[in-house]
């Protein structure tokens, strides 16, 4: 009689045991080492450093040039296969690169054409409205104003600074 209780014990302890590893297998498959994003991705994050590297400039030929190759990086961004929850967490990270640097194209555009509007493109609640990907730790708050173009560009430089680093992580 005692063995029996004994094996209803370990019967929840062996079915959580099993749940905890199919959740590391399952969500953790890079940090496990089980499977890494494929080339597509790793593709990929070279497009997005290298757009990232092009928006250091400044002036209408550097902005063209930025604009090339963030072009590059989302026809990338969309052509990326995902076969892996690897992939699939890579995808994220680099669809929220990719709108900090649209963010920081827009707000070049807005520079290099004089149209910068003070009491719209200087709310930092505007860019958290047009690009979800500005959201992080080093934001300025939604209810801020009176941002400059030099302030949005390095948020979004910053901004996409971060997130390309946590791509690179993802695929090395």
């Amino acid at each position: 009689m005692q063995k029996k209780r004994l094996g209803w014990i370990l019967l929840p302890v062996v079915i959580i045991l099993i749940a905890v590893v199919t959740l590391v297998m399952s969500s953790y498959q890079k940090e496990a080492g089980i499977i890494d994003p494929g080339k597509g991705g790793t593709v990929t994050v070279a497009a997005l450093a290298e757009a990232q590297a092009a928006a250091t400039g400044s002036g209408e030929a550097a902005y063209d040039a930025f604009g090339k190759t963030l072009t590059v990086a989302m026809s990338e961004v969309n052509n990326m296969a995902i076969t892996n929850p690897a992939e699939t967490r890579l995808q994220l990270i680099v669809g929220n690169a990719v709108d900090a640097m649209r963010a920081q194209r827009e707000a070049w555009a807005a520079q290099l054409s004089g149209d910068w509007d003070p009491a719209v493109d200087g709310s930092a609640a505007y860019w958290w409205a047009l690009h979800p990907g500005m959201q992080v730790e080093s934001r300025p708050a939604p209810q801020q104003t009176g941002l400059t173009v030099t302030q949005v560009r390095e948020w979004a430089a910053s901004t996409t600074d971060y997130w390309v680093k946590k791509a690179l992580d993802l695929v090395e």
